[in-house]
């Protein structure tokens, strides 16, 4: 699976190992921002090497705010 804007990851390296993001903008060929609407909010993404991480399959519609980020990521971990 491709790692796009408004994919769903997860993190398999890092303080953040196994937790879910989405990526908001992929920089180049090796590196994306990624936000969980709470640690790291929408206002200050993560870089993160797409190494790294691991594409679920699932996309998020829309990105508008981080209340909405976080409860998208809570109901998308109980579907997977």
């Amino acid at each position: 699976m491709e790692i796009k804007v408004r994919s769903v990851v997860i993190v398999k390296a890092g303080k953040e190992k196994n937790s879910r993001f989405v990526v908001t903008e992929v920089l180049d060929d090796r590196f994306v921002l990624i936000a969980d609407g709470r640690k790291r909010k929408l206002s200050c993404p993560k870089k993160k090497n797409m190494l790294h991480l691991q594409a679920t399959g699932l996309r998020i519609d829309e990105i508008t705010t981080d209340r909405k980020l976080r409860d998208f990521l809570r109901e998308s971990q109980t579907e997977v």
